[in-house]
């Protein structure tokens, strides 16, 4: 049976046993449904739809327990039956701004308040993925002389992000020099994006070298050696430590040690934010959806934030698999769409080393 022809007994059944779950924690059997779910339908009716449920693979049954519980796939058919009812974000799009309003720290403060502001909402831990540089546009370079052979570069974003890079140029560089070289830059490449300056400077630097002035050649490898080095992932997350007090965490040390691991190593999680970035929309990944060991038991609730230029980032809550879609999807929503305006002050700067 699809998610799609599901009856309407059986939609109602599997929706209360659902929400009956993610309330309580506990296998839910067909008493418990008619006692506390005022269902109009007789337990003997129940147990034969929960058994036709389960062998449809909506459900399982542990054990050691003469109740049942909700798989993935019945996740899925929840939260894909909310998203398509659509309901109102208003209660926490009001309740997140009045969190960031007044904010003074730049965006990479705000980011990290973020962070904090949706695990204390959720109960759960929030995350957090700050801008990457493929992501920015660029809208000036500035070059700063620290003494004979050192050079700070300042790389703005359009949307305020700064970037700040020292680097070692094995020559004294005046001070006006440097600026004849960044306002060449600027010229250049202004409204690019950074992947594509970046791609732009191999380029010239590729050409025949020798019809560039020597300035010119200099304020090229200066903007290439900007982009040196890997990017970094980093992710900001806050509220790992709830999961200790998660009943079906607690009692499977395996996943715990998945869990943490996911969120100290930083690479696995930055790459599985950066999806919903590609897809531009949010994203609902349960347990094995996400395609990762380590997100066994799990679900990410995610949504992309960003200027005009489109998305820069993402947020998102990380949870159980019975964590309350009802309530995280419009809180992560939410979030979004006001960290975007938050964004969009251009006096909120970033300064991140790279």
């Amino acid at each position: 049976m699809s998610p799609d022809m599901l009856s309407q007994r059986h939609h109602e059944i599997l929706m209360a046993l659902i929400r009956f779950y993610i309330g309580k924690g506990e296998p839910v059997g067909s008493k418990t449904l008619v006692e506390r779910c005022r269902l109009s339908v007789s337990p003997a009716t129940v147990r034969n739809v929960l058994a036709s449920l389960e062998e449809d693979g909506y459900l399982s049954h542990p054990h050691t327990s003469a109740g049942r519980i909700p798989t993935e796939k019945a996740y899925r058919y929840y939260v894909d039956d909310l998203v398509g009812n659509r309901f109102s974000d208003r209660p926490y799009a009001n309740s997140v701004r009045t969190a960031l309003r007044g904010f003074s720290g730049g965006v990479e403060e705000l980011l990290k308040w973020t962070s904090r502001i949706l695990s204390d909402m959720s109960r759960y831990a929030g995350v957090v993925l700050p801008p990457k540089r493929v992501n920015s546009l660029f809208e000036k370079v500035t070059f700063v002389r620290i003494n004979r052979e050192s050079v700070l570069t300042v790389l703005v974003s359009v949307s305020g992000v700064t970037r700040n890079k020292l680097i070692h140029t094995g020559e004294d560089l005046p001070q006006a020099a440097l600026d004849s070289m960044s306002n060449y830059l600027n010229r250049r490449f202004s409204g690019m994006s950074l992947e594509e300056m970046h791609r732009r400077v191999d380029e010239d630097l590729g050409k025949d070298i020798e019809s560039f002035d020597l300035w010119v050649k200099s304020a090229l490898e200066l903007g290439r050696r900007m982009f040196d080095g890997p990017e970094h992932h980093e992710v900001y997350v806050e509220g790992g430590v709830r999961f200790l007090d998660m009943p079906e965490f607690m009692a499977d040390l395996k996943s715990m040690r998945g869990v943490f691991r996911l969120f100290e190593e930083k690479r696995t999680l930055a790459e599985l934010l950066d999806q919903t970035i590609k897809a531009q929309d949010m994203m609902v990944l349960i347990g094995s959806e996400a395609g990762i060991s380590e997100m066994k038991g799990m679900s990410l609730v995610v949504s992309t934030y960003g200027w005009r230029t489109g998305p820069m980032g993402a947020v998102g809550v990380m949870g159980p698999t019975r964590m309350d879609y009802n309530q995280i999807i419009p809180l992560v929503r939410s979030t979004a769409e006001a960290v975007s305006e938050s964004i969009s002050d251009k006096d909120q700067v970033q300064e991140v080393n790279f």
